[in-house]
């Protein structure tokens, strides 16, 4: 705000009329001066001068941005906001206004309408409303500046996001299910989002049946057995004994496979009555530190919408593991099994 002839335009003035939830005159030439009265006895002051009115308006439009922001913690710039308004006609000179140096009314403007255009994206996700690529394409748009912290150097801007990372990855948590059908990526998710998340070991239930039925899990130890085991009564294999990737493989299943990325597999093979029992240990470390493109894995099956999505959430959560809203831990799954 500056002060001229017109501080406002005619569709500012309107917006702020609508933000403020205040009855606007008909009269164009009274709505500048009606809002700069209704607001001083808003906050019960009088007897202000052009620029005092200016700047009351411009604090109290900034405190009220402020206060509409469910993410990020504003209580010491607003309290600072309070007492200026408190004080407002001891302020002589614009340069008095200190909260003003830490965020401005265009600022608090501009981080209210990203909050309002992110909450619009959350919405439509906790809709299921993404089954075309252009409507992934609008809800990626509409959330991704939370994740670019390069951008938004201001410390509560940072604090803003990292909350607003933080509630888009828990409405992808709940649609995960819902929507996709990835209840195990949800819930190492949900894990990778606590303050100190401490490693996971798993031995039986869900997971461990789902890897046993996994067609590319089935293979990749079939392969081995009967690569490892021949003319053997009992062999070990590790993974990350093969530097040039020879025995390389990924999850058939779509959950698993997102959820489970780059794992190490180890197998304790003992023949017994012509049938070989198997200690299998699967490591990962969930850790989404470097993005890439999921797409091309899946790019010669009826899956292309569903993998857009997760190349799409893989690539936002390597920004997360930057600031440090998604925490980087190890997972174990052991188990048993014959062959």
């Amino acid at each position: 705000m500056k002060i001229s002839k017109d501080v406002f335009g005619s569709s500012c003035i309107k917006n702020i009329y609508s933000f403020l939830n205040l009855k606007m005159p008909r009269k164009v030439s009274l709505r500048e001066e009606t809002l700069y009265k209704r607001i001083m006895n808003i906050n019960n002051v009088n007897s202000l001068n052009k620029k005092q009115k200016i700047w009351l308006t411009d604090r109290y439009l900034t405190y009220q941005y402020l206060s509409k922001i469910p993410y990020g913690n504003y209580n010491i710039v607003k309290n600072l906001i309070k007492l200026e308004i408190q004080n407002i006609k001891l302020i002589k000179e614009y340069k008095d206004l200190k909260s003003d140096k830490i965020i401005s009314l265009k600022q608090a403007y501009n981080l209210y309408k990203k909050v309002m255009k992110f909450q619009e994206g959350i919405y439509k996700i906790s809709k299921g409303d993404f089954y075309n690529e252009d409507s992934i394409r609008t809800i990626i748009a509409s959330i991704s500046f939370i994740f670019n912290m390069s951008k938004n150097k201001k410390q509560y801007e940072k604090d803003a996001f990292k909350e607003m990372q933080f509630a888009f990855w828990q409405t992808v948590i709940e649609v995960g299910d819902k929507y996709a059908d990835f209840p195990i990526s949800a819930n190492f998710l949900q894990h990778s989002l606590k303050e100190n998340p401490e490693n996971i070991s798993i031995t039986n239930g869900d997971i461990v049946e789902t890897i046993k039925k996994d067609d590319n899990f089935k293979k990749i130890i079939k392969r081995i057995v009967e690569e490892k085991g021949k003319d053997r009564n009992q062999f070990e294999f590790d993974s990350n004994d093969y530097v040039n990737h020879e025995y390389d493989w990924a999850f058939t299943d779509t959950d698993l496979y997102y959820a489970l990325h780059l794992v190490e597999l180890k197998v304790s093979a003992l023949k017994e009555n012509d049938k070989w029992n198997l200690k299998i240990k699967i490591h990962d470390t969930y850790d989404f530190s470097k993005a890439k493109n999921l797409l091309q894995y899946y790019s010669d099956t009826d899956s292309i919408l569903k993998s857009l999505i997760s190349s799409s959430l893989y690539n936002l959560a390597a920004f997360s593991n930057f600031s440090n809203v998604m925490k980087i831990y190890e997972i174990d799954i052991i188990f048993s099994m014959n062959y």
